[in-house]
């Protein structure tokens, strides 16, 4: 198996710099989620417009991302008590990576408005919370997210990789407190 592609990322001011390792379609899951929490976290960073059609994100596991600058400027945003970590850049206010609120499970939403180039993670292969006309939110190819999902999250734990991680320390806590986004209006 030939190894994928290596694509760098930063936030809008380029403090927070990285790369994203071994990008290629099998090992992470490019999707477009339409939630009121993701157009919400954006629309926090003045990045409304943005959102319209989605927050277009690749779904991988937290090892393939090295920050070769600025790890002292990020920190997780909850929009809820209980909610996923946005990280964001503080130094530019840009969101960049949602976790879940624990290293226990390896996952990582990397959101591909940061990335240098996009064509190495494929096509979007599902929608999230997309709105019927019923007005009730249903997922296309959900199933196919959440195999995924849990087929790398399960192998990353096995091979001992599930420990890798820039956003959290070894003992389990965030590399930086969490904050809590101002109540939505």
């Amino acid at each position: 198996m030939t190894a994928g592609a290596d694509i760098s990322f930063a936030c809008r001011c380029g403090a927070v710099t990285g790369t994203l390792h071994d990008v290629r379609p099998s090992e992470g899951t490019h999707v477009v989620c339409h939630c009121n929490a993701c157009a919400r976290s954006l629309a926090l960073s003045g990045l409304t417009e943005e959102a319209t059609d989605g927050v277009d994100l690749w779904q991988t596991t937290p090892d393939r991302i090295d920050i070769a600058t600025g790890i002292d400027h990020l920190a997780p945003v909850r929009l809820t008590p209980k909610g996923i970590f946005r990280w964001t850049a503080q130094c530019c206010d840009t969101p960049m990576f949602n976790t879940f609120a624990s290293p226990g499970i390896p996952f990582t939403g990397v959101l591909t408005r940061n990335l240098s180039d996009p064509a190495p993670l494929g096509p979007v292969i599902a929608h999230g919370f997309v709105t019927g006309p019923d007005g009730k939110q249903r997922h296309q190819n959900g199933h196919r997210v959440i195999w995924r999902m849990l087929k790398r999250t399960v192998a990353a734990k096995l091979v001992g990789r599930g420990k890798q991680t820039p956003f959290f320390k070894a003992d389990g806590s965030p590399i930086a407190p969490d904050k809590l986004a101002p109540k939505a209006g």
